[in-house]
């Protein structure tokens, strides 16, 4: 009688499941980085699978592999929450300027002015004036399926009328790498999560109500947008202060 794999199990387990293309794509992913495929399901208990995590050193890629598993295979595993990411982001017209004068320039500014994700980017969105009509994503083995959250995102009039004739024809990997040497060459961060934050503190910065916020992020829970994406710099607090109780 044929072994019952751990392949075999979540990919019934994904058939039962209204589950996105790309959704499933990651959760493959899962199982070959942590080199499940063929593994008897017989031995996946959950003593084995924490073990079989502990071997992935990012705490975050950990817990997102934790998450796959439970849901493909219904063994109870411990998830904690992530910790939001702190960057060291340079100044908007700094990242600006970098981004200008790279060929990564108009993937860079998607990121950064529409708050799209690097498979988001990677891909032309509907546009209709001023609002990007995000609903797709391109995938790392290359296939466009719809994005993780789609919806309108208001962008600036300047960056609508370029984006209407500009058609990307980058990798996504490339994109992603590009970004990184564009970053380094100029002494700041950069990466498309990076820039996402950037998005959302400026938007923040410049007063954006909760629930605007939470639209332009495309997410269900504002938040998501407040805890894990914005960040504020010492200068944002002292300049609060100094609107608050400054006498000058």
């Amino acid at each position: 009688m044929p072994t019952t794999t751990v392949l075999d199990v979540a990919q019934a387990n994904l058939a039962n499941k209204q589950v996105k293309a790309s959704t499933v794509y990651y959760y493959m992913s899962t199982l070959r980085s942590l080199d499940l495929m063929d593994t008897p399901i017989e031995l996946c208990t959950p003593a084995f699978l924490h073990n079989r995590l502990q071997t992935v050193i990012n705490p975050a890629t950990r817990n997102k592999h934790a998450i796959a598993l439970r849901s493909m295979l219904g063994v109870p595993l411990k998830v904690t929450s992530s910790p939001q990411r702190v960057y060291d982001l340079a100044a908007l017209d700094v990242i600006h300027t970098t981004l200008n004068e790279s060929r990564y320039r108009m993937y860079g500014f998607s990121m950064l002015y529409a708050g799209l994700r690097l498979g988001e980017a990677s891909v032309k969105q509907r546009i209709k004036g001023n609002v990007l009509l995000v609903d797709r994503q391109r995938i790392p083995n290359g296939t466009i399926t719809t994005a993780k959250s789609a919806g309108p995102v208001h962008v600036p009039a300047w960056f609508a009328q370029e984006y209407v004739d500009w058609e990307p024809s980058i990798t996504r990997n490339n994109i992603y790498l590009g970004l990184q040497r564009t970053g380094k060459r100029a002494s700041i961060h950069l990466s498309p999560h990076s820039l996402r934050h950037k998005f959302a503190s400026e938007l923040v910065k410049a007063g954006c109500p909760p629930n605007i916020l939470k639209n332009q992020m495309r997410h269900h829970d504002v938040q998501v947008s407040l805890k894990y994406y914005v960040q504020h710099t010492s200068e944002d607090y002292s300049e609060v202060v100094h609107r608050a109780f400054g006498l000058t």
